[in-house]
């Protein structure tokens, strides 16, 4: 996985296998950061978060959510196992 470093612009962000939920030309989408094809999109912000969240947290790969901006505004990590928690077990809230 790859490590944040909230103290450096979001450009410099090399994401890999993380779970990203996004906003671009008016419609929501979710994707591994390691594909270009996003596996959910909609019109519904907190639908596609929930799907992300659902994605990571059975993967156990972190969950990026963006701004419509393209800022990042929160970094969850979940854990992978045979009954993995509902709850991020590290958060990061990035803008206000």
């Amino acid at each position: 996985m790859t490590s944040f470093d909230l103290n450096e612009t979001d450009s410099t962000y090399e994401l890999h296998a993380d779970v990203e939920t996004y906003h671009q030309g008016g419609t929501w989408y979710t994707r591994r950061c390691d594909s270009p094809e996003p596996f959910a999109s909609g019109a519904s912000r907190l639908r596609l978060i929930a799907i992300g969240v659902e994605v990571a947290r059975w993967n156990g790969l972190r969950h990026v959510i963006r701004d419509p901006d393209g800022t990042i505004a929160e970094i969850n990590t979940y854990l992978t196992g045979p009954y993995p928690s509902r709850a991020p077990t590290g958060h990061q809230r990035v803008r206000g």
